[in-house]
């Protein structure tokens, strides 16, 4: 699955901040901020997997079609639910503090099905794709942008201080050091603000002005099932 960008027209954009950053989504951290700051994930299911392995256990074990396995079904039924709930509450407040601290919020565009063949639970507990759905209307109400660069981008391997791209960076190296410049990368910072520098840098793609905001269009994702 591609998630592809598109530009639909020209928003009226409230530039009430005058501040754009860019976010990289990680494993590990929910959101890395080029801004310098980073959003751990609450990792909802994961809290409440033990209270999930209780219900389907006892879920299981009831004689099926009799009335204490349709209960035991309702109460499993029900913890899943809550950790939906749970998410998509820190989704809305998370969305909120971040519209109000930026104007544009930039984001790198991911394969988030093949991200879930890799890493299947982790990337399914952390719902990017919800978040992503319910920032973009929480930024619409508000008069804020959200736009996604192009996937193909190498932000893990570009040195955000010179540009030299790495051949190649293992998963695994969480800092770098740059051959040409000699500075140290975080890895998930260092995408951060190379997503932002690649959006501020294309905007006749993704919309954002090197010289400011002024030309912010918009541009959302286009999700395949």
């Amino acid at each position: 699955m591609v998630v592809v960008a598109e530009h639909v027209g020209e928003p009226i954009i409230k530039f009430e901040t005058g501040k754009s950053a860019g976010f990289d989504f990680g494993l590990k951290t929910f959101l890395t901020c080029s801004e310098g700051f980073s959003i751990e994930s609450p990792e909802f299911f994961k809290q409440s997997i033990n209270l999930v392995r209780k219900a389907s256990k006892q879920h299981s074990r009831k004689v099926k079609g009799s009335r204490n396995h349709e209960q035991a079904r309702l109460n499993l039924a029900r913890k899943h639910e809550d950790i939906v709930n749970q998410r998509k509450d820190w989704f809305w407040k998370l969305a909120h503090e971040l519209t109000d601290k930026f104007d544009v919020l930039c984001f790198e565009t991911l394969n988030l099905k093949g991200m879930k063949r890799l890493w299947g639970r982790k990337v399914s507990d952390l719902a990017l794709r919800d978040f992503l759905d319910i920032l973009q209307w929480v930024a619409q109400k508000k008069g804020k942008q959200v736009v996604y660069i192009d996937p193909w981008h190498p932000s893990s391997k570009t040195c955000s201080c010179c540009g030299h791209v790495l051949s190649n960076l293992d998963l695994s190296v969480r800092r770098w050091g740059c051959p040409s410049c000699g500075s140290e990368n975080d890895r998930d910072e260092n995408a951060s603000i190379n997503i932002k520098i690649h959006a501020e840098r294309s905007r006749s793609r993704v919309g954002i002005s090197t010289l400011g905001l002024g030309d912010v269009r918009q541009a959302e994702p286009a999700i395949s099932a």
